[in-house]
């Protein structure tokens, strides 16, 4: 997006942290295969995976309240 472009939608916001989502399972996969050193980062990246489902799941919910309306 340029500056000054115009807001994503909500519509267009589920997808993208889908996309962010599936990014973070396939770096966490990586990561898995380099044994116990990898421990801290692969904890970090599972905080960052539930905090990405909460962002989908507060976005999801606002699409619904707004067709409600």
């Amino acid at each position: 997006m340029a500056r000054g472009d115009p807001p994503m939608s909500l519509d267009a916001l589920v997808p993208y942290y889908n996309g962010a989502y599936f990014a973070t399972v396939a770096i966490k996969g990586r990561l898995g295969k380099l044994g116990p050193e990898a421990r801290p980062p692969l904890q970090e990246i599972s905080q960052y995976q539930q905090m990405l489902i909460g962002f989908r799941e507060a976005i999801q919910q606002t699409i619904q309240l707004k067709q409600q309306r």
